[in-house]
């Protein structure tokens, strides 16, 4: 054992010298080390079109679950059985509109986050606060992601949530780079308070945070990159996130938003997305033909270890060979353009095998005792079962 763990210093140590000293991809060829590993799994006994995990509790296990149109979030014990549901109809001042987009247990209740608004709950899901953001924001509605956290305090605890880049500015616009933040701390507590006046309710209840980097791409390319969105995760009060068409991954101190670290994500192979042309002119561009990029879709920070979900792109003289008029298209274009998986420890690649683990088809969240929740993926099944399994995987060494 003494003489592995030699061996594991240095394939971290090379891989940490490679990392540095290079500015492609190539700094992802180091040993294999660690592996996902299905470890347990949940059955939920649900009708649903698209039922997600949003948290486990730490002290009890229960699940948050929910879907997100109609807006239906439940609580289940460990076992998947539903022990409680809130099924208020989009149009009730109680509920959180068309779209439950996340989740949370937050404190000794529960927060569930619509579109650019936060409301809290006690345990069987009466309603307790209600946030709504200031802006205006008209961009993508992303689902399936979780996107609010709770942020530990000393007097109380506060959320992190993803709103979107909080500017009414366009994309298309320079000052749209300036303005943007990665998220939004919320604290539902000063919420409805009426020593709060109008002036100062925003930088009270909300505090977008992170902004981007001086040495940013997104800034010093002088592009346009519309529909820009970070991929996020919380442990511990600090705040884990890349841009989806990025390759730096971000460390910053909750609730300060102050930069801890910043490194570059020893891909494979990624296609970086170079950007419209700024102004008008960009609009025109989105139509034509060009290489399609890679994408992070999702970014976990379990124990020691990032783990990140990605596509590295596909160049578009490969994507009019599979002929995109063909019948099997999306499925070819699936086999060209697969879903990877990355194990990150301290910046080097600890995996080999890039793939999905066998029987998941997405993830949905890592919890804070170290296991990544993911779909069944049924798409290999001869009949679509009656139940919807959840897996439990573990980042493990391989032996």
């Amino acid at each position: 054992m003494k003489r592995y763990s030699l061996y594991l210093l240095f394939v971290s140590a090379f891989g940490l010298l490679i990392s540095c000293g290079s500015t492609n991809e190539k700094s992802a060829d180091v040993a294999a080390v660690y592996e996902l590993k299905i470890v347990d799994s949940v059955q939920v006994n649900l009708l649903s079109s698209g039922l997600n995990i949003a948290d486990v509790k730490d002290e009890t296990g229960e699940i948050l679950a929910y879907q997100t149109r109609p807006p239906v979030a439940y609580i289940l014990n460990p076992e998947g059985e539903v022990l409680k549901t809130m099924d208020r109809p989009s149009a009730d001042p109680q509920a959180v509109g068309d779209y439950l987009l996340s989740g949370e247990f937050y404190e000794d209740g529960i927060a569930l986050m619509g579109r650019t608004q936060v409301k809290t709950y006690d345990m069987d899901f009466n309603f307790r606060k209600s946030t709504k953001a200031h802006i205006n924001y008209s961009g993508m509605i992303h689902m399936g992601l979780n996107q609010v956290f709770e942020i530990k305090g000393k007097d109380h605890n506060r959320l992190l949530a993803y709103m979107g880049p909080e500017t009414d500015l366009g994309a298309h616009l320079p000052e749209f780079y300036k303005e943007f933040k990665v998220a939004t701390i919320v604290d539902p507590h000063l919420a409805g308070e009426e020593s709060l006046t109008p002036e100062n309710l925003d930088n009270e209840v909300y505090k977008p945070i992170g902004g981007l980097t001086d040495d940013s791409r997104y800034v010093s390319a002088g592009k346009a990159f519309y529909f820009m969105k970070p991929v996020i995760d919380v442990r511990d009060n600090m705040l884990y996130y890349a841009y989806e068409d990025d390759t730096s991954l971000f460390t910053v101190s909750l609730p300060s938003g102050e930069l801890v670290e910043k490194i570059r994500i020893p891909f494979d192979n990624f296609i970086l997305f170079e950007g419209y042309t700024m102004g008008e002119a960009g609009f025109k561009e989105q139509m034509e033909p060009r290489d399609w990029s890679g994408k992070i879709s999702k970014l976990y920070k379990v124990g020691d270890f990032e783990v990140l979900i990605y596509s590295s792109g596909i160049k578009l003289k490969d994507v009019q060979a599979l002929g995109l008029d063909s019948p099997d298209f999306r499925e070819k274009i699936s086999k060209a353009n697969p879903q990877k998986h990355l194990i990150l420890k301290n910046g080097v690649r600890m995996n080999s095998n890039l793939s999905l683990p066998e029987k998941i088809t997405y993830f949905d969240m890592a919890d804070n005792e170290g296991f990544l929740w993911a779909h069944q993926d049924i798409s290999k099944l001869e009949e679509e079962p009656d139940l919807i399994t959840f897996y439990k995987l573990k980042v493990v060494e391989v032996k």
